[in-house]
């Protein structure tokens, strides 16, 4: 046991002693490398760092020039705002944020270590502000400067942030129960408006992927990839060097702006009815966005556009739905003309459909029957899928022809 003991010490390891710190080689002042100014509070002190951009600023190809009075946009979006809470609803209700952490999963052992902000001033310009913890031991003070900074705004965004920031955050004020509301309020995470917009293009709606196709953004050489980011942070605290830190600074400073540029151009797209979408599958997405949402109206609108900017190249599915949206309303006659495109595409849905319209609504089962039949042409992967419901469905028809020929 003894010699067990030894061994530990020869270690390093302590037994029966908190340890509340690490050991560092050296102990330089991150204000002096990092910028910003230590902002003192009754926990201890964080690291504020404060930057406005310039009128006239852009984030790749969007003007990060913003100014609304209104919460339109987020009801389009639907993130719908009490009474109370659009009395006085500015551009500056709204705060965008996000977060990094000592680890890239919610482990209990996680937390955050720095967490951004951006939102618009008076003038629709955009500010900045990161808060960032010295040691895991002013993580009070950390958490108490973040839930002060969140309480005017009315809004947040962030970017997967219901499933991440959010809970992170959360969990870690009440481990040091120091839960408040400052994150109870209307959230509108932009990762799901992204997926809902661009997914028919992007092979992945990442924020970096939304920002090189969307954005048009490619970040500069100090941009640190976000998984080295805990090793960082990691190496600050057993080195005692903020050097690297200047680049996960910059990351995460680049992550919100994007966040407040994003919202920027959906504000385009949802407000600016002369706004010109030329990506045929933006227009896909956006008649679907509507679709879902209930606006009819608008969703008619953009797959009409879509139909017309992409003729014989449209995607039979999206031919199909948009049938369907004109089969609810008993347009039959335009129901019929899409399916019939879709078909011409060897499109078994629409093969389908067209078939139950003659036999349902024109009582035409030899009709039926010839429609069924062009689905012999289609692959046999794609027969297989709907053979159950083909066999009874030509059996029907040819008890329904019978029964004509007995007549």
């Amino acid at each position: 046991m003894n010699n067990l003991l030894e061994q530990l010490k020869s270690l390093g390891v302590e037994l029966g002693k908190d340890k509340t710190g690490y050991k560092t080689k050296s102990s330089a002042d991150p204000a002096l490398i990092l910028g910003g100014t230590w902002q003192e509070n009754p926990y201890g002190k964080t690291l504020h760092i404060h930057k406005e951009y310039d009128p006239g600023a852009t984030c790749g190809s969007i003007s990060l020039q913003y100014q609304c009075d209104t919460p339109l946009l987020l009801n389009l979006l639907h993130l719908p705002l009490t009474a109370k809470q659009k009395e006085g609803f500015n551009q500056r209700s709204l705060c965008f944020f996000d977060t990094e952490t000592s680890s890239l999963n919610l482990g209990s052992g996680a937390f955050a270590f720095l967490c951004g902000f951006s939102y618009f001033n008076e003038v629709g310009g955009v500010c900045v502000d990161q808060f960032f913890m010295p040691h895991p031991c002013e993580e009070r003070a950390f958490i108490y400067a973040v839930q002060s900074f969140l309480m005017p705004f009315k809004v947040l965004s962030s970017y997967n942030g219901k499933a991440f920031d959010v809970p992170m955050l959360r969990n870690r004020s009440l481990l040091h129960s120091m839960e408040d509301d400052s994150l109870e309020k209307p959230h509108l995470d932009l990762l799901f408006v992204a997926r809902s917009l661009w997914k028919r293009r992007l092979a992945s709606c990442r924020l970096a992927d939304v920002e090189q196709h969307i954005l048009s953004l490619d970040r500069d050489e100090e941009e640190v990839p976000g998984y080295l980011v805990p090793l960082l942070y990691q190496d600050y605290l057993r080195e005692g060097d903020p050097t690297p830190l200047k680049g996960v600074l910059y990351h995460n400073e680049q992550d919100v702006v994007s966040l407040a540029a994003l919202y920027i151009l959906l504000s385009g797209i949802f407000l600016n009815e002369k706004m010109i979408i030329d990506q045929p599958q933006d227009l896909a997405s956006l008649a679907y966005f509507h679709q879902k949402t209930g606006s009819i109206k608008k969703a008619a609108r953009y797959f009409d556009a879509y139909v017309m900017q992409c003729g014989d190249n449209a995607d039979p599915q999206v031919l199909f739905d948009y049938a369907w949206l004109h089969r609810r309303r008993d347009n039959w006659a335009e129901a019929l003309k899409l399916w019939s495109q879709a078909a011409a595409m060897d499109h078994l849905a629409s093969i389908i459909e067209i078939a139950k319209y003659y036999e349902h609504q024109q009582k035409d089962p030899a009709q039926a029957m010839q429609w069924l039949a062009r689905m012999e042409r289609a692959e046999k992967q794609q027969i297989e899928l709907v053979k159950d419901d083909l066999e009874k469905r030509t059996a029907r028809l040819m008890s329904k022809m019978e029964k004509n020929d007995e007549n």
